[in-house]
C-alpha cells in the first residue's frame, strides 16, 4: 500500500488540504472559505455538506497541483476543529446545520444544570458542562429539529462527521468524544462511555457513536468518496482526530518538552503530557490523544489570525461603499504599514476577545476592541496593535500553560497562516522573550500535523521522526529592550481583561443576544 498522504483539516472558518508523500514533505495544498450562518439569537451554524463539497474540490485542486496522482494517495488523514455538533444518519449523512463552538444558544437548553456535580466532572473527564458545549448542543438540536433529533444515528464532531462520509460508517474515539463530556478521561485508550457521565449529562447513549480505539484507521475509503476526491480506491482513512492534536504533532511538540503554537482563525497552544491534568482557574485542562499513553495539553487562547482579517476586511477594506475595492495585496499592505510603526503602536492597544476570553482569562462574555486612541493615531498604529494584541494574549498564556505541562520553554514552534509573518514571528519573540521557530509550509501546519500522524499509526514513521520532518523557515530571537517593553504593556493588558470583565459579566438585556451569559 502507498504511504503518500491526503491530508484534510476541516476548521472554523475553512477547509485546507495538503498532499504529502511518505517522507513526510507537503508536495501541494489547497483552501476554500466556508460560509458561517448566523443568527439573530446567538446562533452559529455551518452546512456540512457545503464541507464534504469543498473538501472534493480542494482535494483534487491540491493533487492537480502536486507531482503525485490520486491513485498514488494510499492513506487518508482527517483532523478538525472541534466542540461543533452535527446530527447524522446511520451512513453519515447530516441532518441539521452543525451548531458550531462559537454558538452560544445551548446553554438556554442545557440538560447538565446540577452544580454540586461539579467536582466529579473534572475529576472523570477534566472539563464540566457549560451549555456551550455538545451536551448544549444536542439539546438545543433536540429543541430546534425534533424531526431530526429523532431521526439521528449519533451526533458527532466534524472530524467524524467527515471519516463517516469517508469510509460510510458512523464512529468516534475517546479523543473525538471530549466535547461530548462522555468518557472517563482518566484512563487512556477507552471504548465505552461513563455511565456516570451520562447519567449527570442527560444524553441518550443510543444517540453516541460507538467508540473505536485511538491511533487505528476508521476504515478503507467507500468507492463513492474515492471518486469525489479523485483518490485510489484502495485508500485507508486514518484516525480522524481534534485539530489540536495535529496543532501539538504539527509544530513538533509531541511531549512536554516541545511547546507549539498556531495562529489561524483562532490561536492555540499545544503540546502532550503523560498523565490527564487540568487548571480550571485558566482555562486549561488535557484530553487523551491517539499518541500512545499521552494526553494533549491543549490552550484554546482565542481569536488569532482572525483578528487580523477582520481588520483588513471590515475596518481598511470593508464592502461598505465608504471605502475603493480591496486590493488583491491587502494583507502584505497591512503588514508593511504594521512594520513602520514602533513598539507599543504608538500608544494604541488592541484586546483579541472577539468571541470572548479564553484561556488564561476565561471570561466567555468578554469582548475586545482598540484603546490608546488619540487624535494622531491611524490605521498603522492600529495594525501593529493588532498584531501585538494576539502576542501580548498568547505571551499571558504562556507561563500558566508552562507550569501545567511542567517544562520551562526556551523556544516556541510557530505554525499557522500567522506563522508566514516575519514580523509576527518576531513580535512573539520579543512578548515571550524567548525563541520562536517559524514553520515552512506554515498555511498546511495541521493538515501536515495529520499526515505525519498518519504516517506513524501506520507504521511508515515512528513518532521520534515526526519533528524532524517538519521545515524551520526563520528563528526570531527576543530582544531584550522589546522585552521589557512588551512586559509592561502585557501588565496593562491583563489589568484591562480583568477590569472589564466585570462590565461584561453584568451587561444590560438590551445588549446584542450573542453576549448573554
Amino acid at each position: 500500500m502507498s504511504a503518500h498522504v491526503v491530508a484534510i483539516d476541516l476548521g472554523s472558518t475553512g477547509v485546507k488540504v495538503a498532499v504529502v508523500d511518505d517522507g513526510g514533505r507537503v508536495h501541494a495544498g489547497a483552501g476554500e472559505v466556508l460560509p458561517v450562518i448566523t443568527t439573530p439569537d446567538g446562533g452559529v451554524e455551518q452546512d456540512p455538506n457545503e464541507w464534504w463539497a469543498a473538501i472534493g474540490r480542494c482535494t483534487r485542486r491540491a493533487l492537480d497541483a502536486s507531482p503525485l496522482d490520486g491513485a498514488d494517495i494510499g492513506l487518508i488523514a482527517v483532523t478538525s476543529q472541534y466542540t461543533s455538533t452535527t446530527a447524522v444518519d446511520a451512513a453519515g449523512n447530516a441532518l441539521t446545520n452543525t451548531v458550531m463552538w462559537m454558538d452560544r444558544r445551548g446553554k438556554r437548553h442545557n440538560t447538565a444544570v446540577d452544580p454540586d456535580a461539579i467536582p466529579r466532572w473534572l475529576d472523570i473527564h477534566g472539563m464540566p458542562p457549560s451549555g456551550n458545549d455538545d451536551i448544549g448542543h444536542v439539546a438545543l438540536i433536540r429543541s430546534l429539529w425534533p424531526d431530526a433529533y429523532d431521526h439521528a444515528a449519533a451526533f458527532v464532531e466534524p472530524m467524524d462527521y467527515v471519516a463517516a462520509r469517508l469510509t460510510g460508517t458512523v464512529t468516534a474515539t475517546q479523543n473525538t468524544m471530549f466535547p461530548m463530556l462522555s468518557v472517563d478521561n482518566r484512563v487512556w485508550n477507552l471504548t465505552e462511555y461513563s455511565d456516570e457521565l451520562l447519567a449527570l449529562s442527560g444524553l441518550d447513549p443510543t444517540k453516541l457513536p460507538p467508540l473505536v480505539p485511538l491511533g487505528q484507521p476508521r476504515g478503507p475509503i467507500t468507492a463513492d468518496a474515492a471518486a469525489h476526491l479523485g483518490v485510489s480506491a484502495g485508500a485507508i482513512v486514518m484516525g480522524a482526530t481534534i485539530d489540536s492534536v495535529t496543532t501539538a504533532v504539527g509544530t513538533g511538540a509531541i511531549d512536554a518538552t516541545h511547546c507549539g503554537l498556531v495562529i489561524g482563525t483562532t490561536s492555540v497552544m499545544a503540546t502532550h503530557v503523560a498523565s490527564k491534568r487540568m487548571d480550571p482557574e485558566h482555562g486549561l485542562t488535557t484530553a487523551p490523544s491517539p499518541l500512545p499513553h499521552s494526553w494533549f495539553l491543549v490552550a484554546e487562547n482565542g481569536i488569532g489570525g482572525k483578528a487580523l482579517d477582520v481588520f483588513v476586511n471590515q475596518l481598511v477594506y470593508p464592502d461598505d461603499g465608504l471605502t475603493g475595492e480591496r486590493p488583491h495585496d491587502a494583507f502584505e499592505r497591512v503588514l508593511a504599514a504594521a512594520a513602520d510603526v514602533p513598539v507599543g503602536a504608538n500608544g494604541v492597544m488592541f484586546f483579541p476577545w472577539l468571541v470572548g476570553s479564553m484561556a488564561p482569562g476565561f471570561e466567555r462574555n468578554q469582548r475586545g476592541g482598540f484603546v490608546g486612541l488619540g487624535l494622531t493615531s491611524d490605521r498603522r498604529d492600529m495594525a501593529r496593535a493588532v498584531l501585538e494584541g494576539v502576542a501580548l494574549n498568547a505571551a499571558w498564556l504562556l507561563p500558566h500553560f508552562s507550569a501545567l505541562a511542567g517544562h520551562a520553554y526556551d523556544h516556541v514552534t510557530l505554525g499557522g497562516g500567522g506563522a508566514a509573518s516575519p514580523l509576527w514571528g518576531q513580535i512573539l519573540a520579543d512578548c515571550f522573550g524567548v525563541s520562536v521557530r517559524r514553520l515552512a509550509d506554515s498555511s498546511t501546519t495541521n493538515a501536515h500535523g495529520a499526515a505525519l500522524l498518519a504516517l506513524a499509526e501506520a507504521g511508515r514513521a515512528t513518532l521520534a521522526d515526526l519533528p524532524s520532518m517538519l521545515r524551520v523557515e526563520a528563528v526570531h530571537e527576543p530582544v531584550a529592550t522589546r522585552h521589557a517593553a512588551y512586559q509592561d504593556l502585557l501588565g496593562a493588558f491583563v489589568d484591562f481583561h480583568d477590569r472589564a470583565a466585570p462590565f461584561y459579566a453584568n451587561l444590560p438585556s438590551s445588549f446584542p443576544k450573542d453576549l448573554e451569559p
